[in-house]
């Protein structure tokens, strides 16, 4: 799924649809995508001009058990409304692609059928329904166009997948598409409608079937499966809008600026920009703790919001300012890697330390976060050995800090080949990680860097049971490993080798 380019991207939708009302072809379902803070606003501001155009009240569910017994609710006319808006929170309908795969193995496990519709009894019938709301699933309308066309428009990854566990038999002597249209045919044929009883047949059904007039279903969802296969029928109906995502990129929260206008919007109150950055260092985590990059976690974003509010309600109807937040909001946010790595890599060792004390107290489980970053870190000090026996062997130069220009002019030395050697050990890394581990190789003696292998092997062994103390232990590596500070001693370079100059 695609982050949303701009914090106007949701209001350009919103638009976009009530124009679309006004002439009597709004979708009859839309899905507000992204991460909740940033989605549910948006989904609240459609339902209120919709409801300003319809003249009746919006209703806004969280979490509901049924997402079927919403559905048909919003499938009778309204008795004393002009119309009927649901905005329905968190369902998690589009978080599974994986039912799909269900269907199809449920349709096989029927297979082989060479039966008419009078046939079609028992696990035949049941086969022949999830054939037709797999279809339905993808937008297909099983009564329009052959059986074998309209098969062979399904993903084949879907068939992979389907073939297995009770369709492998049935899949075994062929394609499984080919097992499959006899029963299709049969299927239309006794007039079935495959009307899904899941939440994402039941979404299928009502964005192919309509509702009545002035009737909508309204979904802010945060947790969307790659690939789902409802998201291109609403993306062609009109009824998909992506609020975005934050993200975590080298150090920044992409995003964060989005997240923080959306806040401001609904509370009235702004917050300072170094507030905004202490909050969220406070608050966000990465998912699945990645490390330097990726998505953050969902739960952490809704944290931020609601800490946000809390301090736009303490702040009287002004500003709120850094000291707010260090004062009222715990620290349970996450340290970056790279900041600890880039840390250790300059010679700081008491900013290193603590930053790894914050990210160890962090985690929900400690032992495996410990040996994660160990991990990394071990990795990172391969490297740093990498770089300075290639540099020796081919003359780099150190002392080029400027990311860019190292990553034209150095990196591409360093990543090429190496006479004598059948692969570069730094083959396929980023050049960003190399330059890192450049910047702590240029600050290493020629024997701390000789230790390292030794140290890491040690270490391990005291974080896997050696030790009592396995936080220790990890300190003490870094103690021992980190180089001299930014303005100590460098290597000094091999034979015929240039140091560069900084610029």
């Amino acid at each position: 799924m695609s982050r949303a380019d701009s914090s106007g991207t949701g209001d350009r939708a919103v638009d976009r649809l009530l124009t679309a009302a006004r002439e009597g072809e709004a979708p009859p379902l839309v899905v507000v995508a992204g991460d909740r803070p940033l989605a549910e606003p948006v989904a609240h501001r459609l339902a209120a001009g919709l409801g300003e155009l319809w003249g009746t009240a919006p209703t806004t569910l969280r979490h509901p058990d049924d997402l079927g017994r919403v559905v048909e609710d919003l499938e009778t006319f309204s008795l004393f409304e002009a119309g009927k808006v649901v905005v329905a929170v968190g369902t998690g309908a589009l978080a599974d692609r994986s039912a799909a795969s269900q269907l199809v193995a449920e349709a096989l496990a029927s297979t082989p059928f060479a039966g008419g519709p009078t046939e079609l009894v028992g696990s035949a019938r049941q086969g022949a329904l999830a054939l037709l709301r797999v279809l339905r699933l993808f937008d297909l309308d099983p009564a329009q166009g052959a059986a074998e066309s309209l098969l062979a428009r399904l993903p084949a990854a879907l068939f992979t997948a389907g073939a297995g566990g009770r369709g492998r038999k049935a899949a075994a002597a062929g394609d499984p598409r080919e097992a499959l249209v006899p029963l299709l045919h049969a299927a239309v044929e006794a007039g079935l409608r495959g009307l899904g009883a899941d939440s994402g047949s039941r979404l299928a059904d009502l964005l192919r079937d309509g509702l009545p007039e002035r009737h909508v279903l309204i979904l802010a969802e945060s947790a969307i499966a790659d690939g789902h296969p409802l998201v291109a029928p609403l993306e062609r109906r009109g009824g998909w809008i992506d609020t975005g995502r934050l993200e975590s990129e080298r150090g920044r929260i992409d995003g964060l600026e989005r997240l923080v206008g959306e806040l401001e919007r609904e509370t009235g109150v702004p917050i300072r920009s170094d507030a905004a950055t202490e909050l969220a260092r406070r608050t966000l985590r990465g998912a699945g703790r990645r490390g330097a990059e990726g998505a953050v976690d969902t739960d952490s974003t809704e944290r931020f919001g609601a800490e946000y509010r809390k301090l736009a309600a303490l702040a009287g109807g002004g500003e709120i300012h850094r000291a707010a937040v260090e004062a009222h909001v715990e620290d349970r946010g996450e340290e970056d890697v790279w900041d600890i790595l880039s840390a250790f890599g300059a010679g700081k060792r008491g900013e290193a330390l603590a930053r790894l004390e914050r990210r160890l107290a962090s985690a929900e489980d400690s032992v495996a976060e410990r040996l994660s970053f160990f991990g990394q870190l071990a990795a990172f000090l391969r490297h740093v050995v990498a770089v300075r026996g290639i540099a020796r062997s081919l003359g780099v130069g150190y002392g080029e800090s400027f990311y860019p220009r190292f990553k034209s002019e150095v990196a591409p030395r360093l990543l090429g080949s190496v006479p004598g050697m059948e692969k570069n050990p730094l083959a396929g890394v980023h050049p960003y990680r190399v330059h890192r581990a450049y910047l702590a190789a240029e600050r290493l003696s020629d024997g701390e860097v000789d230790r390292i292998p030794a140290e890491l092997l040690a270490t391990e062994r005291r974080l896997k049971g050696d030790s009592g103390e396995p936080d220790a232990a990890l300190a003490a590596l870094l103690l021992r490993l980190s180089p001299a500070a930014a303005s100590g001693r460098r290597p000094a370079p091999a034979s015929g080798q240039i140091r560069r100059r900084d610029r």
